[in-house]
């Protein structure tokens, strides 16, 4: 299973993320265990992680962009995906990292007019399902039409989860039940036994940052990229 380490980027800074409430995230340096620093370059050099996940908030809430910082970070690690609010198909032509389409943001009936390899995150507030497209009640029927399309894979993203030490295990075993892509857990890792659970449930991957910075995740399996 492999594991992937997260930066939710605003204002060019690292942030940790808090249950979905972006208006509380606060400069990562204030609470993480590991780091002391907040500047992204001096967070990947001190987390040294084989995989990396950004997520652009700014773009996300339309407020400005992180791009820039995201195409420099590409050579210091092995791979780097990002979701950087894509909500349309002419935003993923001038990228360098393999993009994540954030249903949060993207309508994702516009799949067909994507040329570029991606994930596609499912994203969650709780039992909400953030539907941009607004086409889609029941998110089982988002997963089933997202079969029929060639994807690197699914990330099960509930937010409010985030950073509270309580995966969202029965939402992600039923996008299992569903998916015929790998199904990757966002949100909510508290440490090794979590992870070892995820494994034994055929979970392809998991986002992970807040359990890394509480040293609750050995910096080693993070720089590895796999248990």
């Amino acid at each position: 299973m492999r594991l992937i380490f997260v930066m939710d980027l605003m204002s060019g800074i690292v942030v940790l993320a808090e249950r979905g409430e972006r208006q509380k995230y606060r400069p990562v340096a204030e609470k993480s265990l590991i780091v002391r620093n907040s500047d992204p370059f001096e967070v990947i050099a001190e987390i040294r992680p084989r995989f990396l996940y950004v997520a652009d908030l700014d773009r996300i809430l339309g407020a400005g962009s992180n791009t820039q910082v995201i195409n420099s970070l590409k050579s210091r690690v092995e791979e780097i995906i990002a979701d950087c609010g894509f909500r349309s198909a002419e935003e993923l032509e001038s990228i360098t990292f393999v993009p994540v389409l954030g249903t949060e943001t993207f309508d994702i009936t516009k799949l067909a007019g994507i040329k570029e390899e991606c994930y596609v995150s499912l994203d969650f507030h709780g039992k909400r399902f953030l539907d941009a497209s607004g086409k889609f009640s029941d998110y089982k029927k988002a997963v089933e039409f997202l079969n029929s399309f060639p994807l690197r894979g699914l990330i099960v993203l509930n937010i409010a989860r985030v950073g509270s030490g309580s995966p969202d295990i029965e939402l992600l075993t039923e996008v299992l039940n569903i998916s015929s892509h790998p199904v990757y857990l966002g949100g909510g890792i508290s440490g090794l036994s979590d992870l070892e659970y995820l494994k034994d449930l055929s979970c392809a991957g998991v986002l992970i940052s807040t359990a890394v910075h509480k040293k609750a995740v050995p910096l080693g399996l993070i720089q590895r990229g796999f248990i």
